[in-house]
């Protein structure tokens, strides 16, 4: 589920909703571009904000808007720490600009337009003034961004729609499992890979948005790559790592890591290097993966691999 899914379920149903979308931010402000949250007209909610005490106030805000059937393109400045009619009520420093967007059956058609997008893993602009909104599919677009400038009833708000951050874990195991749920909650679109037919915990899965019975010596043809994916290995035999490794240890990834023993992960390298791997591509190489947390389950091992991975993502 994402946002435009929500925002599909509910017009569906027959509900009215405000979109609220951070269009601009300054400081340690808790929002960021990006940064959205949905309002329906049953009080259900989906996305954020920021959070606290700003983001409460402003649900409320939309609930009335949505009660008084007021129909308004707008934008909201909050600012932290502040004592004017625009304070959000925290106490952190810095500013955001909130753009306020009603929704209703009548865009729907625009609506399912950005979810077979999604769905389909392709890309789109979705732009916003004072006046209207727009969807436009678009084949150039390599990766997300976002662009405001303006301000008061003259401003222009454009966010890439579609190739968000995505991570391949490759190994369907109980640590599979755990990140799988991981980064789905984290907003990455999740894609699981096994050689394994008949794995139940593979087929059983509820968190990867794709799943790939593969031959591992083939993962290049199969695995996304790109400046905003991420790729795990942890498949169940020492053999197939070296097989995954061998197809991916010179694709363009943003992230490249191996779950596995010092021991074991210096045996790879040094096995890879007498094939030919260079040095530059082995330095890209995060192994043993993880940040060193004495971590031992499933779950505790998969945050330390999410902990590496998003701090490589906002490095």
């Amino acid at each position: 589920m994402n946002i435009w899914s929500f925002i599909e379920d509910k017009l569906s149903e027959e509900n009215s909703l405000y979109l609220m979308m951070v269009v601009d931010s300054k400081g340690s402000s808790p929002g960021k571009p990006g940064f959205s949250m949905a309002v329906s007209s049953d009080d259900e909610l989906y996305g954020s904000i920021g959070g606290g005490s700003m983001e409460y106030k402003l649900v409320e805000y939309c609930k009335k808007l949505l009660r008084n059937n007021e129909h308004n393109i707008f934008l909201k400045k909050q600012i932290h720490n502040g004592s004017n009619e625009d304070s959000s009520g925290l106490m952190c420093s810095g500013e955001q600009t909130i753009a306020f967007l009603h929704l209703s059956a009548s865009d729907m058609k625009n609506i399912r337009r950005i979810t077979s997008c999604l769905d389909n893993n392709k890309s789109g602009i979705f732009s916003l003034t004072e006046n209207q909104y727009s969807f436009t599919l678009s084949e150039d677009v390599q990766e997300s961004q976002f662009f405001f400038s303006g301000k008061n009833n003259d401003w222009l708000y454009k966010e890439i729609i579609g190739f968000k951050n995505n991570i391949s874990i490759i190994g369907a195991g109980h640590v599979g499992f755990a990140l799988s749920k991981l980064f789905s909650q984290l907003g990455f679109k999740v894609f699981l890979y096994d050689n394994r037919n008949n794995f139940k915990m593979f087929n059983e899965n509820p968190f990867a948005d794709k799943k790939f019975v593969i031959d591992y010596k083939k993962a290049d043809q199969y695995v996304v790559h790109g400046s905003n994916s991420y790729v795990v290995i942890m498949t169940n035999n020492h053999k197939h790592d070296i097989d995954v490794l061998r197809a991916l240890i010179d694709k363009k990834v943003n992230y490249l890591g191996l779950m596995g023993s010092k021991n074991k992960v210096s045996r790879l390298k040094k096995k890879l290097k007498n094939e030919g791997a260079t040095d530059d591509e082995l330095s890209r190489l995060y192994a043993p993966i993880g940040i060193s947390i004495h971590s031992q389950t499933p779950d505790e091992i998969a945050i330390s691999i999410a902990a590496e991975i998003i701090n490589v993502k906002n490095a």
